[in-house]
């Protein structure tokens, strides 16, 4: 089960630095705490994580729409800023289809 969670809160890490990068304290300082839902145990815990995961994805997603029109308008090149940045959302939407497992839902009470 470590390997499910662990992922889930390298996601978060890296979904704080973004928010603090971007000069967004407050929304880094209010995500930080989020894996600590894993300790209640109910059904609407991993629910609740997976939907902060892939809106983590659409952060991702709408913040490289913003940098690639900041470098295109320079002039700069993009394809680097938008490879790495769809790689990350698409490893935060992972992390969130990935608390989909067996494991995770007999802990957390969702196979009933």
């Amino acid at each position: 089960m470590k390997s499910r969670i662990i992922p889930y809160v390298f996601m978060i890490i890296l979904l704080a630095a973004h928010f603090s990068r971007s000069g967004h304290d407050l929304l880094a300082i209010l995500s930080l705490p989020i894996p600590l839902l894993f300790f209640v145990k109910q059904k609407w815990v991993i629910i609740a994580l997976e939907i902060v995961a892939y809106l983590s994805a659409l952060v991702w997603l709408f913040g490289a729409y913003q940098y690639i029109q900041i470098r295109s308008a320079t002039g700069d090149d993009w394809v680097r800023l938008l490879i790495i940045m769809g790689c990350v959302a698409l490893y935060s939407a992972w992390s969130g289809f990935f608390l989909r497992s067996g494991k995770i839902k007999e802990v957390y009470g969702m196979n009933e």
